[in-house]
């Protein structure tokens, strides 16, 4: 059995059942992948990736775009998603919209 491998992997136990829960870079694939969510400087929410395939930054334009929203600028830098909305208007319609899906995704 895979108890019986412990030796054989030094101080690391094996278990054959992760096998394959990797990221693109070979590692572990980690439970609590996010992004933090800015618009115009503001903290809307994380995006947090659930599920293998969750492209995390484009998942946030294709739900904009899919509301309508076409005036702002997306930029990545790591973890975080700066959005820059043209108009105060616009910045808090986008704000409100992106709670709402960051809290039940």
């Amino acid at each position: 059995m895979w108890w019986d491998q412990w030796n054989n992997f030094g101080s690391r136990p094996y278990f054959p059942f992760l096998v394959g829960l990797t990221d693109d870079q070979g590692n572990l694939k980690e439970d609590n992948d996010f992004y933090h969510v800015y618009v115009n400087g503001d903290y809307v929410g994380d995006k947090v990736i659930i599920a293998q395939g969750d492209s995390g930054p484009d998942s946030v334009q294709e739900f904009l775009r899919s509301r309508g929203f076409e005036n702002y600028n997306m930029h990545l830098e790591g973890n975080r998603i700066n959005i820059y909305a043209d108009g105060d208007e616009e910045a808090e319609q986008i704000k409100k919209h992106l709670s709402v899906y960051l809290s039940i995704r």
